[in-house]
């Protein structure tokens, strides 16, 4: 049996603890893993305390052999350097290893500083790893930085509730979302504000932001309820009828892959596009009332009931047992290479 461990926010606010924790539920045969967290959302001093805790670790599994594979997730910004870091320890002590790339906004990373940060991204991904991107786009998107055999890997879900799918006469709207920049918050307010002034009794619950930032005015048909659990995310995908997610960026939505594999219908910006799969659940940002028309219309029961069995045979590409085999390819792969 080989160990593979997974170096990342495991335990942070977000998408990719979620990926890092399914990966290490469900590793292939021949392979077991374990989480070491590299970040925290607490205070600075929190943030670097964890990070040094994450490398002193890494070396002493390295030290113990108490690794062989390792398996990196990174984003953009500081958190690449770290985990570029952790790319150049392990390169150094010839431990195989996977870069996982995340971000939404790695393009937009990569150009900065007239070019010199994608140079210097080019220069560490060119050997001494496999690089996962998690959509097709991203391999013409990002074609100048990583190279020309790094792999799909979509992120894994699984089915965690059972929905009766049908559709509520006070609809609930769903937008499960980070409170970060382009992520869309205030226009899904303006989206419940489209519907409301066209006479539609709809109530809006977002995450990421609490009650507070929304200001007195919307707290009648909003609720803010800031970072939930596991257990009430899943409660509110039962009891919603629509998610939006009009984000700016994604690198590949995971409040969009576990609506999809829990059959809750999804609106969502051109961002996601490819992760839906569904082109006309993609609607651009430049119109709100688009988004409030869309709502309506699939708010007629044989519409939505269409819409629950498109999204739930697109969602097959996102199961446990896809990631298991693609995962398995993987690192037969590199275990392959280090024996050569």
């Amino acid at each position: 049996m080989k160990k593979v461990i997974h170096l990342g926010p495991g335990e942070s606010q977000g998408g990719i603890a979620t990926v890092m924790n399914n990966m290490k539920s469900n590793t292939p045969n021949g392979y077991y893993s374990e989480v070491i967290n590299t970040h925290c959302d607490g205070s600075m001093i929190q943030k670097i305390s964890i990070w040094k805790n994450a490398r002193k670790l890494l070396k002493r599994k390295i030290r113990k052999k108490d690794i062989d594979i390792a398996h990196i997730h990174a984003t953009h910004s500081i958190s690449w350097w770290r985990k570029a870091d952790l790319k150049r320890i392990c390169e150094k002590n010839s431990i195989p290893v996977v870069m996982h790339i995340h971000s939404g906004r790695f393009e937009e990373f990569c150009s900065r500083f007239f070019g010199l940060t994608g140079y210097l991204v080019r220069k560490i991904l060119s050997s001494g790893c496999k690089v996962v991107i998690l959509e097709e786009r991203w391999r013409d998107i990002l074609r100048k930085w990583i190279p020309e055999n790094s792999i799909v890997i979509p992120n894994p879900s699984y089915k965690k509730i059972s929905r009766e799918n049908k559709v509520k006469e006070k609809i609930q709207i769903l937008m499960l979302s980070r409170n970060s920049r382009g992520k869309g918050h205030k226009f899904a307010i303006n989206v419940l504000r489209s519907l409301e002034t066209k006479g539609v009794d709809a109530k809006l619950i977002m995450t990421g932001i609490n009650q507070e930032e929304i200001g007195k005015n919307n707290r009648k048909s909003i609720e803010a309820k800031g970072w939930i659990s596991e257990k009430e995310k899943n409660e509110l995908m039962l009891k919603s009828d629509f998610l939006i997610m009009p984000s700016e960026f994604e690198g590949s939505s995971m409040s969009v892959i576990e609506s999809m594999t829990n059959s809750l219908p999804c609106l969502v910006s051109p961002a996601s596009s490819q992760t839906i799969g569904i082109d006309e659940l993609v609607i651009p940002l430049d119109n709100v009332e688009e988004w409030s028309e869309k709502i309506i219309s699939l708010s007629n029961q044989d519409e939505y009931d269409r819409i629950v069995n498109l999204i739930t045979l697109q969602s097959e590409k996102y199961s446990i047992g896809n990631n298991i085999k693609n995962i398995n390819g993987l690192y037969d792969e590199i275990t392959r290479v280090k024996r050569q």
